[in-house]
C-alpha cells in the first residue's frame, strides 16, 4: 500500500472516530496524490461509516460534484487564487457559475462559494484587490441562475 494511500485511511479513520464524538464534521477533501480512492468510494465511506455532514473541495472538480449527488453532504467549491481576478468580469463570473455550478445544483448540496484560498496572506497586491470584486461577481451570477442558498466567501 503507498504512503498516500495509507495517510488517506489513516485520515479518514481518524476522522470517523472524531465524527463519532462531535455534532457535524467537516474535511478539507484534496485530490493531490497518488491512488487516491475514487469519489464515489469516498461518498460511500463517509455515509456509511461517519458522521461527516460537510466538506471542502479545493476546485470545481466535476467527477467529485457528481459523486456528492443526492448525498445530503454539504460542499464548498472553491476558486483558485489563479481565477481571481478573471472572475471580476461579470460575464465570466456568469460562465464560471453556469459550467461549475449549475449542472450539479441543486442535487449537490453546495453551499459555499469560497473565492481564493488565503488570499490576503499569500496573495499579491493585484488579487488582494480583486479578491471582493471577484466575489460580488460571483454572487450576482449565482442569483442571476437562479441560485440564491449558495453562500460566497473566502479564507484568510
Amino acid at each position: 500500500m503507498s504512503t498516500t494511500t495509507t495517510t488517506l485511511l489513516l485520515s479518514l479513520l481518524v476522522l470517523h472516530y472524531l465524527s463519532t464524538t462531535a455534532n457535524g464534521i467537516g474535511f478539507n477533501y484534496g485530490t493531490l496524490g497518488n491512488n487516491l480512492p475514487p469519489p464515489l468510494q469516498v461518498v460511500n465511506f463517509l455515509k456509511t461509516q461517519t458522521t461527516v455532514d460537510r466538506i471542502k473541495i479545493f476546485d470545481a472538480n466535476p467527477d467529485i460534484l457528481r459523486a456528492f449527488a443526492d448525498s445530503g453532504i454539504a460542499v464548498t467549491v472553491t476558486v483558485g487564487n489563479g481565477e481571481i481576478v478573471g472572475l471580476t468580469d461579470p460575464k465570466a463570473a456568469r460562465r464560471w457559475v453556469s459550467t461549475n455550478i449549475k449542472p450539479f445544483y441543486p442535487r449537490t448540496r453546495i453551499n459555499y462559494i469560497a473565492v481564493g484560498n488565503e488570499v490576503i496572506h499569500w496573495g499579491d497586491k493585484v488579487m488582494v484587490a480583486n479578491l471582493v470584486p471577484a466575489m460580488k461577481s460571483l454572487y450576482h451570477a449565482l442569483l442571476l441562475e437562479g441560485i440564491r442558498d449558495i453562500k460566497v466567501r473566502t479564507s484568510i
